[in-house]
């Protein structure tokens, strides 16, 4: 018994590195700024007369902005650590957040705070903590990314109640309050306190996550950009995901406006944002621990053709069940997209390339989560429905599809 209580090793530290990125990025601007803007889109046109298209707008101005300033970051991330980065991030995001209902009241203003979100507030995202759970695992990589994104996801299932309710007790001010607070509160500390660069030599010595020829491959496979971006591998990645995004984020911004139209109730219709959010947190456990064992682009393909099937759905004016079940299928698709995104990053391009890689492709991804949002808001101003862009996001996922299959092995 003694023997065995003296053999015993404490959890690896690795494990609470995970816990801090999942309870994090559940906090960042993906969820709050982004995500959320669905939720006030109904509010903000009542009181200020603006139109879906002039607010979907706002995303474009803080996507756009975050695309020129992601690839910086990483930078920053290779260079000075994960924890020097997202400090001061938060702090800036969450006053950015507080000021949006203080100032916003013309859409000049509304545009600007999203922009400085996009720039200032741009180290609060998960490029930081993905690139420390590379550094920490390579055994169970997948399966670490796949439970930290798993908690990413759980933004989208706790911010649509949370601030659906702040919204119709207390109007949309607070909802905005109410989102600062919490990334303030909660983010600021667990980074603080928890959040560490690496392992240790002890740690890498006593744990067997972390093979020595990985790390010494790792060590020695810095890539420089100019060379990286001659890489038609790089350039293929680029494609997939900007057109994934912009099928899936498209969806996901005006899903609350889009189900309201069809005579769901706010409150269901953020219920139905809510289930999608639970769906993407099971969706990146799962593929997470799958992609250890089977080569991910496969299992990237499947993912993708069930966000076809819920896309589908919702072309064919679901409600109710089916609007549920459609929410499902989609943020099944979303779950996969960022477990992929971090995953492949790691495996084709090295731990030591992962901040500027994963930089430059996550600027792919906020191409088409740019235009998806406006695509879409334009469309239903134009044609006063969102199926044809429906339709679009269909044969755009369907092609990305393709393109994954003809991924090479790495």
């Amino acid at each position: 018994m003694a023997e065995r209580a003296k053999n015993s090793k404490p959890i690896y530290y690795g494990w609470w590195i995970v816990a801090t990125a999942a309870v994090g990025m559940s906090t960042g601007p993906g969820q709050f700024a982004f995500a959320s803007l669905g939720l006030f889109m109904i509010p903000l046109g009542e009181e200020f007369g603006w139109n879906r298209a002039e607010i979907s707008l706002a995303l474009m101005c803080f996507t756009g902005a975050l695309a020129l300033s992601i690839p910086y970051i990483g930078r920053l991330v290779d260079r000075f650590g994960s924890r020097k980065i997202l400090l001061p991030s938060y702090v800036v995001f969450s006053v950015l957040l507080a000021l949006i209902p203080i100032f916003a009241h013309k859409l000049w203003i509304f545009y600007l705070l999203f922009i400085l979100i996009g720039s200032l507030a741009a180290g609060a995202n998960a490029l930081p903590y993905l690139r420390s759970i590379s550094a920490w695992f390579d055994r169970h990589r997948g399966l670490a990314l796949g439970i930290a994104m798993g908690g990413s996801g759980m933004g989208f299932v706790y911010v649509p109640p949370m601030v659906q309710y702040m919204i119709d007790s207390y109007g949309w001010r607070s909802g905005y309050f109410m989102l600062a607070a919490v990334s303030l509160v909660v983010a600021v500390p667990l980074v603080y306190f928890v959040l560490r660069e690496a392992p240790s030599k002890s740690e890498i010595e006593d744990y067997d996550e972390l093979r020595h020829g990985t790390i010494k491959q790792q060590l020695a496979a810095s890539i420089p950009l100019l060379t990286l971006l001659k890489q038609p591998l790089l350039w293929q990645l680029f494609v997939i995901f900007s057109l994934l995004s912009f099928s899936l984020y498209g969806v996901l911004s005006h899903l609350v406006p889009m189900l309201s139209d069809r005579g769901m109730s706010t409150a269901d219709a953020a219920l139905v944002m809510s289930t999608m959010g639970l769906s993407i947190v099971t969706a990146r456990m799962l593929i997470g621990y799958i992609i250890d064992r089977f080569f991910a682009p496969y299992i990237a393909v499947i993912s993708f053709l069930i966000a076809v099937t819920g896309i589908s759905l919702l072309a064919t004016g679901a409600v109710g069940s089916l609007a549920f079940l459609a929410a499902i299928f989609i943020g099944f698709s979303m779950g996969a997209e960022f477990d992929m995104l971090a995953f492949l990053t790691s495996r084709y391009f090295g731990v030591d390339n992962f901040g500027q890689v994963y930089g430059l492709l996550f600027t792919s991804f906020l191409i088409g989560t740019s235009a998806g949002p406006l695509a879409y808001g334009i469309g239903y101003e134009s044609l006063g429905s969102y199926i044809w862009m429906l339709i679009v996001s269909v044969v755009l996922m369907l092609v990305s599809s393709v393109l994954t299959l003809l991924l090479p092995r790495y």
